[in-house]
């Protein structure tokens, strides 16, 4: 009987098909790992050269999401063992928390919300003395750097309430996508930027101290994709010294710390890595994950990110 095991509890588990497998859960202690053959893991267990060499009998591993920049991708190949993660799942969820940052940014959501709080706390409330004039979806632009396929499907939403659109990706145009403009050019248009990015050796600072100084004055930025595609002492400076206006964050560079000074700029919302949190993403995460496992253990690849290197197969 295969040995498999998931470092954090999975959603939707009562409705997944799990073989034959032997499944445990939550963090393996160390003396268990020489064990296991397929496993699902998330960024609070990194998957270090070390930690894999400590795993001989490792066939196989999922990311829970689409992320996997916390698996040492080359030392799993070098070892033979198969990495995979769960892209399709997450398109939706992640598209749709992407729209509502913009639309929170853009109306001044957050800034309203503590406004009233405090003014009702007062003898004579003036609630909308408080309030800050903001746009229409049709006067702003929204700059998608990232067009995989979270971006593309929050270019649709985005599209579909109003907003003019554009992109950039590192293999040019996409054919019958118009609004595609070099990164430069992006910054330089668009009222909100967004990152939709995997974190690789050519993303990581992205937005950096020379990019954001590109970017208009009354410009926002929101961040789906991966903490570190931000140079965050860069943002915090943009936004201290009124470069740029205003951010989303859902993920951090340092993550899970956040660092002090955005905690006390009001123009910056602060969402806690829950792109991919709802009910039903997470079942599908589930079951994408499980049954990425179980193939592997049955000799197939499924959803792989280097199945050219995987020579730990199952007899």
């Amino acid at each position: 009987m295969e040995i498999c095991h998931a470092v954090t509890p999975l959603i939707g588990w009562d409705t997944v098909n799990s073989g034959q497998a032997q499944w445990s859960f939550g963090i393996p202690d160390s003396h268990l790992l020489p064990d296991i053959q397929g496993l699902i893991t998330n960024p609070s267990f990194p998957l270090t050269r070390e930690r894999l060499t400590s795993m001989p009998n490792l066939v196989v591993v999922s990311s829970y999401g689409v992320g996997y920049d916390y698996i040492d991708v080359e030392a799993a190949s070098e070892l033979g063992i198969l990495v995979t993660h769960t892209p399709h799942a997450v398109t939706q969820a992640t598209a749709e928390l992407g729209l509502t940052l913009v639309l929170a940014l853009m109306r001044h959501i957050v800034i309203h919300d503590r406004a009233v709080r405090q003014e009702s706390n007062s003898p004579h409330p003036m609630l909308s003395h408080h309030a800050i004039l903001a746009h229409d979806a049709s006067s702003q632009t929204v700059g998608l750097v990232g067009y995989g396929r979270i971006g593309q499907r929050l270019g649709q939403l985005l599209d579909a309430v109003g907003f003019q659109v554009l992109y950039t990706r590192a293999h040019g145009p996409l054919a019958d996508h118009p609004g595609y403009r070099d990164l430069h050019s992006l910054l330089e248009e668009a009222d909100i930027v967004v990152l939709a990015l995997p974190l690789t050796p050519d993303t990581r600072h992205v937005l950096n101290s020379s990019t954001i100084k590109l970017m208009k004055p009354t410009a926002q930025i929101v961040n789906i994709g991966r903490g570190p595609c931000i140079d965050e002492r860069a943002l915090v400076g943009g936004l201290q010294t009124q470069q740029i206006a205003g951010a989303a964050l859902d993920v951090f560079e340092f993550e899970p710390r956040v660092s002090k000074a955005l905690l006390h700029m009001p123009q910056v919302i602060l969402s806690p890595h829950v792109g991919t949190l709802t009910k039903e993403t997470r079942i599908e995460m589930t079951r994408d994950a499980v049954s990425n496992i179980l193939a592997a253990l049955d000799g197939c690849d499924q959803n792989a990110v280097n199945a050219q290197y995987w020579t730990r197969r199952p007899h």
